[in-house]
């Protein structure tokens, strides 16, 4: 199993480095074979915020298929909006528009049943798919850490299901489970990292922009994301999606190429840096505040919200009785109005 971690320092030089990769990889692909290629488009947002996979990443691998002979398409089910709508604010439409690759809205669920959860509403888009192509973004995110390649699949989940597997899940550890399970149903052929330009601190849309200068691709996602975070010097147990991983020997043994240098990234405030010394994370554990003077009371939170403990008409108040920390609210928060406080719970 090989990774591949390659330095690429500007947008304009993604081709050079990607596809000498990818070509390693083409004979993972078959003429005439539908493709999805699923990227990370949270919402719609500018592609210069480093929230959304870039569009030329999307144009390298997109002109790789359309040279096999393959049937690519473009589709994702975003937290906030729709796919066309984010693929419009980021650039990727123009793209696509361009190859003449349709975009797709992964809707029309099908119930499929993962190792330990199960009833999980699959895009039929989805499942009809000849193969998979995993476009990663290397971002932070609140709830699980990180948000890599493996996380990235939990887009393939249709619509508020997404919201919904929040409250099912629970915990933290729970809820990396179901991304586990989703991950292995998806079974990407190929995953592909953009990070170049990505987040640290609060992510995954409310952080602070980061270039990381980095390209990777591997067929295994566990693989791509435990090398990624081991460059930059996390530590696997605060990655709960890693540290599940490992659990259920879901991380292969894997050959590193890199000339990436890795570094260092600034965690979210919720990373469960506690647990090394007492039990004391889910005691002192940061609950999600509204900020009443940046809010405008689009009620993306509320309706967001899978234990509906939001209530803007009410003084924007939170039910603390009720939040469950899944930090939904603070992901979709367009205006960045929903701040991380520690509260004893």
């Amino acid at each position: 199993m090989k990774v591949y971690l390659k330095k690429c320092d500007d947008y304009d030089n993604v081709e050079n480095i990607l596809l000498p990769i990818l070509e390693k990889f083409k004979d993972k692909f078959n003429e005439g074979e539908k493709v999805l290629v699923k990227p990370n488009l949270l919402s719609p947002k500018n592609v210069e915020t480093g929230i959304t996979t870039h569009p030329k990443v999307v144009g390298v691998v997109l002109k790789f298929l359309l040279d096999l002979g393959t049937k690519p398409y473009l589709g994702d089910s975003p937290a906030t909006g729709t796919a066309l709508e984010a693929v419009k604010a980021n650039g990727i439409y123009d793209v696509c528009k361009k190859l003449n690759v349709p975009v797709v809205e992964l809707d029309d669920p099908i119930d499929v049943d993962g190792e330990i959860y199960k009833g999980i509403k699959i895009s039929k888009k989805v499942l009809e798919a000849d193969k998979i192509v995993n476009i990663a973004k290397l971002k932070t995110h609140v709830q699980m850490i990180m948000t890599l390649a493996v996380k990235n699949t939990f887009g393939c989940v249709v619509g508020k299901e997404k919201s919904a597997w929040h409250f099912r899940a629970k915990t933290n550890t729970n809820f990396a489970n179901v991304i586990i399970d989703i991950h292995n149903i998806v079974k990407p052929t190929l995953n592909i990292m953009d990070g170049i330009l990505g987040m640290e601190g609060n992510g995954p849309a409310n952080g602070v922009q980061k270039r990381f200068n980095v390209i990777g691709v591997s067929e295994n996602a566990y693989a791509l994301d435990h090398a990624i975070i081991k460059s930059l010097n996390v530590k696997e147990k605060y990655v709960y999606i890693i540290k599940e991983a490992m659990k259920r020997n879901l991380i292969p043994n894997y050959d590193l190429e890199s000339d990436w240098e890795g570094g260092k990234i600034k965690l979210p405030l919720t990373a469960p840096i506690f647990e090394t010394v007492t039990n004391l994370t889910r005691v002192f554990e940061r609950v999600p505040k509204i900020n009443a003077d940046k809010c405008i009371s689009c009620k993306i939170c509320e309706s967001r919200c899978p234990a509906e403990a939001i209530d803007i008409d009410n003084n924007k108040t939170i039910d603390y009785s009720k939040c469950i920390r899944c930090y939904v609210c603070h992901e979709v928060c367009p205006q960045d109005a929903i701040k991380l406080i520690r509260k004893i719970i």
